[in-house]
């Protein structure tokens, strides 16, 4: 049999012995949890199972016991784990997945019924050369460091919190900047 080799930094993932406790006494939460949250028939049981033994893994980790239930912080890790898992297995960014079932993408190949052949995209008007360049303009005027994030996080699809470390700050940094950099735009557009 051969021996199991370990990443480097691995054993910063072990557990002291009082949370391996408070991590084994919640086994079944997760499982009951995972149970309740499969989507049957849609998605593999192992994977959801999976995701919320994760999500109890990482309980165990940030755990503070002065700020209250294990059991309660356990619940919302585990379901946000699971969240996170199936997002990942989806293949879409992070904004997309988001959207969830509030708004289905329309494609502009769909055939219009009353117009034979024709598509949806050549009844739509084209863009003129002013709608097409004030957002690149727009966003050559934001600071470095704004126009930066919104070319990640729209352009190149990336989350709140991958941007976070490119930048050297954290997701809620980034969320502020963002909120303010799209603040510039909306005022772009309206004075406009």
């Amino acid at each position: 049999m051969e021996a199991v080799v370990c990443l480097p930094g691995a054993d910063a993932w072990e557990l002291d012995d009082e949370r391996t406790r408070l991590v084994e006494s919640h086994i079944r939460l997760a499982e009951r949890i995972a149970r309740k949250r499969c989507r049957w028939g849609r998605e593999d049981p192992d994977d959801t199972r999976s995701d919320a033994f994760w999500g109890l893994l990482l309980a165990g980790r940030a755990f503070q016991p002065g700020r209250g239930s294990f059991t309660a912080y356990a619940v919302v890790r585990i379901e946000g784990a699971i969240r996170r898992g199936r997002q990942i297995r989806s293949g879409l960014s992070r904004t997309l997945w988001e959207q969830g079932d509030h708004q289905t993408p329309l494609s502009l190949n769909l055939p219009c019924a009353d117009e034979g052949d024709t598509e949806l995209l050549d009844l739509l008007p084209a863009p003129s050369d002013a709608e097409h360049d004030w957002l690149p303009d727009a966003i050559r005027r934001l600071p470095a460091r704004d126009a930066l994030i919104l070319r990640l996080r729209y352009y190149h699809g990336l989350s709140q919190a991958d941007v976070g470390p490119i930048i050297g700050c954290s997701q809620m940094q980034i969320s502020r900047l963002e909120r303010n950099a799209l603040a510039v735009l909306r005022e772009a557009v309206v004075a406009a």
